[in-house]
């Protein structure tokens, strides 16, 4: 009998923890958020949410600060004045999707066909990324490696915001 209601609560557990873990929200939404997190929210509640922080740096131009929690894939650019989250990103993980079914290992043909031709293209050394500023999002598609041609980071951002945020002034 108690092995039965052992198992019985073992079983309960389990199926707890698993729509626990189905209920996390890993919805990219262009120009709005990724996951639980919203462009505009106050830094200080995405730092509590996410917990001990990796790194941080300055971006380029000295206006915003970015931190990262790699274990957690997860990125957050915010203003450093008003302390606000103005971009996001996640990166390598294909369980976040926009709503067009867009995520990480996607190749440049796919995210054409569900969004168009890009606005912009940002050219680096190891990676492309392909610009939708009217939409709120860009892909960073790597040149080589296992994901040569392929996404490896997804930033979001408020629309039509990204050169403000993103490219050196």
């Amino acid at each position: 009998m108690r092995r039965i209601i052992g198992f019985g609560m073992a079983f309960t557990l389990v199926t707890v923890l698993t729509v626990a873990a189905s209920a996390q929200d890993l919805s990219i939404m262009l120009g709005q958020g990724i996951g639980d997190l919203q462009i505009g929210q106050d830094l200080e509640s995405v730092l509590t949410a996410l917990g001990p922080l990796h790194s941080q740096d300055d971006l380029p131009g000295g206006a915003y600060r970015g931190y990262y929690w790699p274990l957690k894939r997860i990125g957050v650019i915010a203003d450093k004045e008003s302390k606000k989250i103005v971009a996001l990103a996640v990166s390598y993980d294909e369980e976040y999707r926009t709503e067009k079914g867009i995520a990480a290992g996607a190749d440049m043909d796919t995210i054409r066909v569900a969004y168009g031709q890009e606005e912009d293209v940002e050219s680096h050394q190891e990676d492309d990324t392909l610009i939708y500023d009217k939409l709120g999002v860009a892909f960073v598609v790597d040149k080589s490696g296992a994901l040569g041609g392929r996404i490896s980071v997804i930033f979001v951002f408020g629309q039509g915001r990204y050169h403000d945020i993103f490219t050196e002034q």
